[in-house]
């Protein structure tokens, strides 16, 4: 499990909206522009993040996300199951 946070400030509710839908948030809600914290829990994708320091702050960046099923075409290693320790599909 990742913990993290996405901004919701009006120049960036594409960007949520875009990783809720690819993530499967219920379409119903989302086209209502409604956020139930309940259905959050177990959506399922893949993440592209990378670690920085920041002002002395470690930091875990969101760098791209895609929905599950492209798991196999963006991981080079998922067809092998090569996984690097620690990685596993969020």
């Amino acid at each position: 499990m990742i913990t993290g946070r996405l901004y919701c400030t009006a120049r960036a509710m594409w960007k949520l909206s875009w990783f809720l839908r690819d993530f499967g948030y219920d379409t119903e809600l989302l086209g209502n522009n409604e956020i139930d914290d309940s259905a959050l829990v177990g959506l399922q994708g893949v993440l592209k993040v990378s670690h920085a320091i920041a002002h002395g702050i470690s930091v875990l960046n969101l760098d791209g996300f895609a929905p599950l099923s492209r798991w196999q075409e963006l991981s080079p290693t998922a067809a092998t199951g090569d996984d690097p320790p620690g990685s596993e599909v969020a």
